[in-house]
């Protein structure tokens, strides 16, 4: 995929969407952190890659991940990463310990709540809000997501919440994004100039053209967005 500039003016859209995780959080530290810690993993050699080096963790990660949400559309995402969790333990061909598997996945589902935000995410989103309406697209469930703003992203606030669970599927499915253009027409009515009258055609249009969603995955966001002609940001 390539990244050309756009010519709409910055001024020109009225809601900001975000990914979340990856984007706004720092969800690669926060997987490494709590696998490193679980007790599977963390019994493992220093010499382990798992332990020497984190891309070599992560690619093992997310080579179960996103099979699982494909395959589990509607599967809650602590669940997601439980499921995860239990596969990449037992695919390894090491001996990682005797704790329970179960109790170990579903305590890594839950580190959610720990991951943390990126330094300049929380100012940046204050400082966005001034001057525009906020809404995360997120691949997170409700729950979790709670969570998250009242931890990772204490201080920040959105005017709209579209997730994973409510949406029924995972990004980069086309129907997260189909969600967002019908739901912020819904929403922010008045914001994209939406008139009682207009046909859905042009509500829609209304809202693709004063939309923007930012997002740091190309898979995940930047590729769906595309295909539906939505402008997006790279971060």
């Amino acid at each position: 995929m390539t990244l050309v500039p756009s010519s709409t003016p910055f001024s020109q859209f009225r809601l900001l969407s975000f990914d979340i995780y990856g984007t706004l959080i720092d969800q690669e530290t926060g997987i490494v952190t709590a696998l490193l810690d679980s007790p599977h993993i963390s019994k493992l050699p220093p010499s382990h890659p798992f332990k020497t080096s984190r891309s070599e963790l992560l690619n093992a990660f997310k080579k179960h991940e996103h099979p699982i949400q494909k395959l589990h559309p509607t599967l809650l995402y602590k669940d997601v990463l439980a499921r995860t969790y239990k596969r990449l333990i037992s695919t390894s061909g090491d001996v990682l310990g005797d704790e329970p598997l179960d109790a170990a996945a579903d305590r890594f589902g839950a580190s959610i709540k720990d991951w943390q935000a990126f330094p300049d995410t929380v100012p940046a989103l204050k400082s966005l809000a001034k001057h525009f309406k906020l809404a995360p697209l997120s691949n997170i469930d409700n729950a979790s997501l709670k969570l998250t703003l009242e931890n990772g992203l204490a201080g920040a606030s959105f005017d709209a919440l579209y997730t994973a669970e409510d949406i029924g599927s995972y990004k980069p499915d086309l129907r997260n994004f189909e969600y967002l253009i019908k739901h912020a027409g819904e929403d922010f009515a008045d914001d994209f100039g939406i008139e009682k009258g207009d046909s859905e055609e042009v509500k829609r249009e209304k809202v693709k053209s004063q939309l923007l969603h930012v997002a740091m995955a190309l898979f995940h966001d930047h590729v769906p967005a595309k295909a539906l002609e939505l402008e997006s940001v790279w971060v």
